[in-house]
């Protein structure tokens, strides 16, 4: 690797550092082991195709693979929606898929080539105490409920929504009188609200499609 390309990837590296270490902050979890760190990849992400640069996709992925995660068996409220979600099957959003992204876009680099294997060597086990993940489809213009989901009153809670394929999602929760305790204003192809609660409880997390054709998406929740 170039040095160029050492400093604009050890440049990403460290702010993506001080955003985690803010993340961290908040919400008294180590760096990058928090949902709040699903959303920074997201975010890295968008900009590194944007741009069309393959480094910012190596980091998105470095920053994912930090997060200690866990499948759970969760069904929205309705059921699945199921549906026809339309064309090729979408590749759900991970490390592999972002390494893959980054080593095409730079025409196979070796040195890009190279980062992506380190990360694959270094990427975090699940944990039985990581961030809770289920895949569900919501129907065009849906809304999936996942009711009384848990949180905790002595940390910062967390709750992130990201399709598997084009379209724009919306997450909100509301506490367990009906009150509405976050909302993403800014709702795209990922989603998330972050808050304090007063004490450990219930609330209801709520997905809207905000698209006309069925999507499967990816919800986390700390």
């Amino acid at each position: 690797m170039t040095s160029i390309s050492r400093h604009r990837f050890g440049s990403l590296l460290f702010f993506s550092s001080l955003y985690l270490l803010g993340i961290s902050e908040a919400s008294s979890a180590e760096p990058g082991q928090g949902v709040g760190a699903l959303l920074l990849s997201a975010q890295v992400a968008e900009h590194g195709r944007a741009v069309k640069d393959p480094l910012s996709l190596i980091v998105a992925a470095s920053i994912r693979a930090k997060v200690a995660t866990r499948r759970v068996e969760r069904r929205p409220e309705g059921g699945d929606g199921g549906g026809d979600v339309g064309g090729a099957a979408a590749a759900e959003p991970g490390v592999e898929a972002l390494l893959a992204e980054a080593v095409a876009l730079s025409g196979k680099d070796p040195a890009i080539a190279a980062m992506a294997d380190d990360i694959r060597a270094a990427k975090t086990k699940g944990r039985v105490d990581g961030v809770a993940e289920s895949v569900a489809t919501v129907k065009g213009a849906g809304i999936d409920w996942y009711r009384k989901v848990a949180f905790e009153g002595t940390r910062y809670a967390e709750a992130y929504a990201e399709l598997i394929g084009d379209g724009r999602v919306l997450i909100s929760v509301w506490d367990e009188g009906g009150n509405l305790v976050c909302k993403d204003p800014n709702p795209s192809t990922y989603s998330y609200c972050g808050w304090n609660p007063s004490a450990t409880g219930r609330y209801d997390v709520k997905i809207e499609n905000l698209g006309a054709r069925p999507v499967r998406y990816r919800i986390s929740t700390n």
